[in-house]
């Protein structure tokens, strides 16, 4: 079997033969998976963050802290107010869905937005033109209207307790990169100031879609026991992959927990003579997994404190 072959069954099928869910509780499986999964990325904590900001805003700044540690100055704010925006979309739209579904349309043709929040989206959308080549920026702004349309649909599904339709396999994928925006946290580490794009685009870009789909599957597994075992959420990738391919839900976490650390070895491989590239890499790579684990948003020091594997929150995170 050729290696196209090979990456559609992985995808398709997630072949994996791992733990047996039938030989241990609910939470060890869980605690397990998630271990695992942080053991095969060789997860670096690093130093902690130290600021007197919190909530989103906390959070938002955190993962910029982290990730996009090599940016410029000012990459770093452009930075954390979209985290900010990302996360206030997933968190509060409900109180403005109304406004959020003509959101896109209305950037389109520039007309005025009647909530507060969104004429401010609109407005940085529009600056990071500033900061980031053509190619990027309209990338960044694509993957911002198609997370905007996600969440729109989310709320959709869970208002109308949709059902996929018999034969339906493709769907959770296809919303799962809608609702994901990681092409946009992907597109903000080659700014201007440190990747121009005539020179850097053809540098970069291959390693492009195992980032993202590095990012999607990460929120998948160190989400999953905040969104199954503590809630019981049910319009999430992992519940509709689950349901559209007659899976177990741990069966779907199973096997992000094998393919995700693989993406991480494709990146490093391809950029094993580009040094830049891979510093600004692996920054983001152990930036994104620390912001689950140093979080109270994800809980995963909760799941793991009889062990005190991980290590213990700020107090204002």
């Amino acid at each position: 079997m050729d290696e196209l072959s090979e990456y559609a069954v992985a995808m398709t099928n997630f072949a994996y033969n791992g733990l047996k869910t039938t030989q241990t509780t609910h939470m060890e499986t869980v605690k397990s998976l998630i271990h695992d999964f942080l053991e095969d990325i060789r997860l670096n904590l690093g130093q902690k963050l130290e600021s007197s900001v919190h909530g989103v805003l906390k959070l938002s700044a955190t993962l910029t802290h982290q990730a996009y540690t090599q940016l410029p100055f000012e990459n770093k704010v452009l930075c954390t107010i979209q985290n900010l925006y990302m996360f206030l979309v997933d968190d509060i739209a409900d109180d403005f869905m109304e406004e959020l579904r003509c959101f896109g349309q209305n950037f389109i043709l520039n007309n005025p937005h009647n909530h507060s929040l969104l004429r401010s989206y609109d407005t940085h959308l529009r600056y990071l033109s500033r900061y980031y080549g053509p190619q990027r920026h309209s990338t960044i702004v694509k993957s911002n209207l198609d997370y905007v349309n996600g969440r729109v649909i989310d709320h959709e599904m869970e208002k109308t307790q949709f059902k996929f339709p018999p034969g339906s396999k493709l769907m959770p994928m296809f919303l799962r990169t809608k609702v994901g925006v990681s092409e946009t946290m992907v597109s903000m580490l080659f700014p201007e100031a440190a990747y121009p794009e005539e020179e850097h685009l053809m540098r970069y870009l291959p390693v492009v879609a195992e980032l993202m789909m590095f990012a999607d599957m990460t929120n998948d597994i160190l989400s999953y026991y905040k969104e199954f075992v503590l809630r019981d959420e049910k319009t999430n990738f992992v519940a509709n992959f689950a349901e559209t391919h007659d899976m177990s839900q741990f069966d779907v976490l199973r096997n992000l927990v094998s393919y995700a650390p693989q993406l991480i070895k494709s990146v490093f491989c391809m950029l094993q003579d580009q040094q830049d590239l891979l510093d600004t890499v692996q920054t983001y790579f152990n930036g994104y997994i620390m912001m689950f684990t140093a979080h109270r948003r994800y809980h995963l020091v909760e799941l793991f404190e009889d062990e005190g594997y991980l290590m213990p929150y700020d107090e204002d995170s």
